[in-house]
């Protein structure tokens, strides 16, 4: 049986919904005869009769044209929704996006993009942690629409992107820390602490914030700890390996065994939150960026307040531990640090996935 074109369909329907072949005729905007030729035409490639005219116009419907007609209904719906879905597609109304976000804007990602997921039902979007250099990597290879990361000095080529949020930084330190008792530390404080801190290959336009504040000091820095995020970081704070710079809307994670203060630099250390993306992005990333540019700071977007309090991040209590001395003592041997960062990060999700990375 050869295949029936869908305006056989359309014309099916409209005689049995009118049982009129004038009417129907009307309907559909073609000529009466030019209607009963079509539908002898699909009668005679199903091999069944669907009509049968009564009188010169009106008609009734047999037993296997009312099957058809239920059918050629579907057929249609399923037709027209094709039709709907590829315009909504080209227009980048349904579709998928692949986003990257750092730890430090987790508890932002709702003041940025939950009015475009609401405006935009049809596009799935999937949000995966990484650190910038891995969200800009991804980009590159088409892995990731867009990301929210830290803003790098300059944009590769392939990516572009604005600022879109900038605050201060924080100092984060064991909760016992005698430095923990002040609301303000100056960094001449800090000229004998150890500093913990991410790497400066994924830092992007994070690194030199500890060098700059050991400047102001007079100091140079002792760092002994390093690793790709800052949930990583903070956990080595936890376990009394040193202290931490970071960007203060960490103050709202809810760390046990982790205190921020405020760090007195004249003038403040900032750090900032740069939306990026590909050079040719596919029409749902196209309209994703649209919306982003009214939260970019060059065209007068205001950064996000900070997240209240019942958004506030938790951190799970496996985090909930007191620094060991044999474990933190220098020179402790190295699998029993391992061991209390394991037991650290396995608690948290976040930490969970960070070690499954690293295997």
């Amino acid at each position: 049986m050869s295949v029936i074109e869908t305006r056989l369909f359309r014309y099916f329907v409209a005689v049995a919904e009118e049982l009129h072949f004038t009417q129907a005729a009307l309907r559909l905007g073609i000529s009466g005869p030019t209607l009963t030729q079509q539908i002898q035409k699909l009668e005679s490639q199903l091999g069944v009769r669907l009509l049968k005219r009564k009188g010169n116009t009106k008609v009734v419907i047999t037993q296997a044209g009312q099957r058809f007609l239920a059918d050629a209904r579907e057929a249609l719906r399923h037709v027209e929704g094709a039709a709907v879905r590829a315009r909504q597609a080209g227009r980048g109304e349904l579709g998928r996006l692949e986003l990257g976000f750092v730890v430090s804007g987790a508890g932002l990602l709702r003041n940025w993009i939950g009015a475009f997921r609401l405006s935009h039902p049809a596009i799935d979007i999937t949000v995966r942690r990484l650190v910038p250099m891995a969200q800009i990597t991804g980009i590159l290879r088409n892995e990731l629409d867009a990301g929210f990361t830290r803003m790098p000095r300059r944009f590769p080529s392939g990516v572009r992107g604005f600022e879109i949020y900038r605050r201060g930084m924080a100092l984060a330190l064991p909760i016992d820390h005698p430095l923990a008792r002040h609301e303000e530390i100056s960094p001449a404080m800090l000229a004998r602490e150890a500093f913990v801190s991410t790497r400066p290959e994924a830092d992007l336009g994070f690194s030199g914030h500890i060098e700059i504040i050991a400047r102001t000091g007079n100091f140079i820095p002792r760092v002994v700890k390093r690793d790709d995020d800052f949930m990583t970081v903070l956990a080595y704070v936890a376990l009394g390996y040193g202290v931490a710079v970071v960007p203060d809307l960490m103050k709202t994670m809810n760390i046990a065994n982790v205190v921020f203060r405020n760090i007195a630099t004249d003038p403040v250390r900032r750090t900032s939150i740069a939306f990026v993306y590909g050079s040719d992005p596919s029409p749902s990333a196209k309209l994703l960026i649209q919306h982003m540019q009214r939260h970019s700071l060059r065209n007068g977007g205001k950064d996000a307040a900070p997240p209240r309090d019942h958004d506030r991040i938790t951190i799970p209590s496996a985090l909930n531990l007191n620094p060991h001395p044999e474990v933190c003592a220098k020179g402790a041997p190295r699998r029993m640090q391992a061991a209390a960062l394991g037991l650290a990060l396995r608690g948290s999700a976040l930490g969970a996935e960070h070690l499954r990375a690293r295997k």
